[in-house]
């Protein structure tokens, strides 16, 4: 197993998803526990900007590209794998990445109810009010980052 120190950082974006009703769309990875949420994204091509990427993997995981990016968050945030999840991705994955930088977008859903996640990466999708996302954000900090990340974005 390489060592920590010697691999490289993935670049991720993630999306800020909300309706015309308020709500705030999370998924349900398959690579979670069945209580672990998170919002939407994924990692950064080669010669992808962020914008591209963003809804390439919007598009990829539910189904539909019906989304308007609205903002851009100023901030990255970069954090590394807790050990065990870092052993997981470098076992079940063969990536060499020791964390993420990532870059969160405020983004609105503009269909009706067409959204089909991806059965391969998502086991569901819901859409919940801003008091509901923290019972759903369980990762260390994770809610913290989420709450200032909307307050960025003015919701």
């Amino acid at each position: 197993m390489p060592k920590k120190g010697s691999l490289n950082y993935r670049k991720k974006v993630a999306a800020v998803v909300i309706d015309g009703k308020g709500n705030f769309l999370i998924v349900n990875l398959k690579t979670y526990s069945e209580k672990d949420w998170n919002f939407p994204g994924g990692g950064i091509d080669p010669g992808e900007t962020e914008e591209e990427a963003l809804l390439r993997e919007l598009t990829e995981e539910l189904g539909t590209n019906q989304f308007q990016i609205v903002k851009k968050s100023k901030q990255t945030l970069k954090y590394d794998f807790p050990d065990f999840m870092l052993a997981r991705i470098l076992k079940d994955r063969g990536e060499t990445w020791k964390g993420q930088i990532i870059r969160f977008f405020l983004v609105m859903f503009t269909g009706e109810k067409d959204i089909l996640p991806n059965e391969n990466e998502i086991r569901r999708i819901k859409w919940v009010k801003y008091r509901q996302l923290k019972e759903h954000f369980l990762f260390p900090d994770q809610w913290q980052i989420a709450k200032k990340t909307i307050a960025e974005f003015g919701l």
